[in-house]
Formats: structure tokens, C-alpha cells, sequence
């Protein structure tokens, strides 16, 4: 790890331990600077503001629990450590979620969770010996998304009151179930 991705990751840190207490709009750029211990000068060298390390903090983390086990994890593994990751992360998410200005977490999600979709959607599809479109794959991975983004989305803002193996467990049935359905009737269609 590079060091400046070491020193983006503390100075992440920080406002996510001061928006454990402190909403998103009352904290700024000094007050991350000193509980990182580190100089304001520092945090202009990597990031222009607040918002934008908020979006690098949605991006590079959607990315370190999607993307990263794209290529060697089962996709149901990845359902579970995500959802656990959320779960340990929530009070930051749900203090995240009121800030609308920029960076929009719905957006970083989507685009992970899209990759994960069209995964899961190759791994159905050679299972079952299917084949369907490329614009069906696609415009199936983005219905899906959409409906995880939102489902975490609301989890969260409720105070996760589904337990996080519940609620993982209910996702991957749907897949599945739902999923693999459809392409079995999308293929019948071919």
C-alpha cells in the first residue's frame, strides 16, 4: 500500500470515528486534521474537501468489499461480508445518508453491486447451461442493484433490525430463486 493511500485511510478514519458523535455538517477539515493528528495542509493535498473524502470513502470501500473478491470469492460469501461490513458501519452510513450535497452513496453502491450482479448472473447461467443476451444480463444486474442498494439503504436507516445473516440469507433465496427463474424464462425466449 502506497503512502499516500495509507494517509487517505487515516485521515478516512478520522471522520468516520467524529461522525460517530458529530453529524457530517458539523464537522470540518480542522477537526479531522487534529484527531488524525496531522496537518490541515495535509488533507488539501490529497482531497479538495470534505465531500470528496466522503466519496472516496464510499468508493474505496464499496470497492474493498465488492470488488476485491470479485475474481476468487463465491458470490454468497460476498453477500455475507458485505452485509456484515454495513452492519459494523452503520452508524456512520446512517449519518452519511443525510449528507445530499455530493457523492452519492446509492450511486458508488449501485455501480459495485452491478459488477457483482452480472457475476452472480455469468455463474447462474453457466450452471444451468443458459445463455441470454448481453442487454438482459445487463438490464437484469441494474433491476437487481437497484433493489440491493435500496434494501441496504432502508436496513440501515432502521437501525439494521434484521440481523445481518437474515437478512443475507433472505437476498441469496431470492437470487436463487427470483434470479434464476427469470433467466431461465429470458433464455426461453431466445
Amino acid at each position: 500500500m502506497t503512502a499516500s493511500i495509507i494517509t487517505k485511510k487515516i485521515i478516512a478514519n478520522s471522520l468516520k470515528q467524529l461522525m460517530e458523535t458529530e453529524s457530517f455538517h458539523k464537522i470540518s477539515v480542522s477537526d479531522i486534521m487534529a484527531d488524525c493528528q496531522m496537518r490541515r495542509q495535509t488533507f488539501y493535498y490529497h482531497f479538495i474537501d470534505k465531500f470528496e473524502l466522503l466519496g472516496w470513502i464510499y468508493k474505496e470501500e464499496t470497492k474493498e468489499n465488492i470488488e476485491d473478491f470479485l475474481e476468487y470469492e463465491k458470490w454468497e460469501n460476498i453477500f455475507d461480508l458485505l452485509i456484515d461490513y454495513f452492519h459494523e458501519n452503520q452508524r456512520f452510513y446512517r449519518k452519511a445518508f443525510k449528507v445530499i450535497e455530493q457523492n452519492s452513496f446509492n450511486q458508488y453502491l449501485f455501480e459495485h453491486t452491478q459488477s457483482l450482479y452480472i457475476k452472480i448472473i455469468d455463474e447462474l447461467l453457466t450452471d444451468s447451461q443458459l445463455e441470454i443476451p448481453e442487454e438482459s444480463k445487463q438490464t437484469l444486474a441494474s433491476f437487481y442493484s437497484h433493489g440491493f442498494v435500496g434494501t441496504i439503504k432502508d436496513w440501515i436507516e432502521n437501525n439494521c433490525v434484521i440481523k445481518p445473516f437474515v437478512l443475507s440469507s433472505l437476498m441469496k433465496d431470492m437470487i436463487h430463486n427470483q434470479l434464476l427463474l427469470l433467466l431461465q424464462q429470458s433464455a426461453n425466449r431466445i
